[in-house]
């Protein structure tokens, strides 16, 4: 299946056709701008669809990212006897990204254990500051994002974890030899 072809099963539109068109001010072109009376507004069915299937689109590969890392973390989290059900929730305490840090790094983590507020983002700093120690960048995440179950940021971190952990690591031995 054609690239053009999934985009136009997947948002209901091929992306260049959409593209043309709005260059062109419309699917018909023939050579002059459609004609608009002075105060009309006529909001284009053409951009509501497509950014109706835009947010479709956003929100399918958001689902897909969280059920991806999710099950990263868990292949980790079995080591030390842990799971996560939901990424977002299940990491807000701080307590499970410690124990993913501690698995992936091999080092140990001081934590917090009680339950309140303070509690989770104490462990979450903790989890934050290791990172950065590591040399790891974190760009705009903070442990009140993760401790609040913020969605966006909480995929960054795990994805920057993945790169780190996952990538760096297993090019480092290729990188030493080359």
């Amino acid at each position: 299946m054609s690239t053009q072809a999934y985009y136009k099963e997947r948002l209901g539109f091929d992306p260049q056709e959409a593209m043309q068109e709005s260059l062109n001010g419309g699917a018909h072109y023939d050579g002059h701008q459609p004609k608009r009376h002075r105060g009309e507004h006529q909001p284009e069915k053409h951009d509501q669809v497509y950014e109706e299937n835009l947010t479709k689109f956003k929100d399918e590969r958001d689902a897909i990212q969280k059920k991806t890392f999710t099950k990263w973390v868990n292949k980790h989290l079995k080591k030390v006897n842990r799971h996560v059900n939901d990424l977002f929730e299940d990491l807000r305490d701080g307590l499970n990204l410690i124990s993913l840090l501690e698995v992936l790094s091999g080092e140990h983590l001081p934590r917090e254990r009680g339950r309140m507020r303070f509690h989770m983002l104490q462990n979450v700093q903790m989890a934050l500051d290791f990172l950065r120690y590591k040399k790891i960048k974190l760009v705009n995440i903070r442990a009140e994002d993760i401790v609040d179950g913020n969605p966006k940021l909480t995929l960054g971190l795990i994805w920057t974890i993945i790169l780190h952990f996952q990538v760096v690591e297993l090019l480092a031995p290729v990188e030493a030899k080359g």
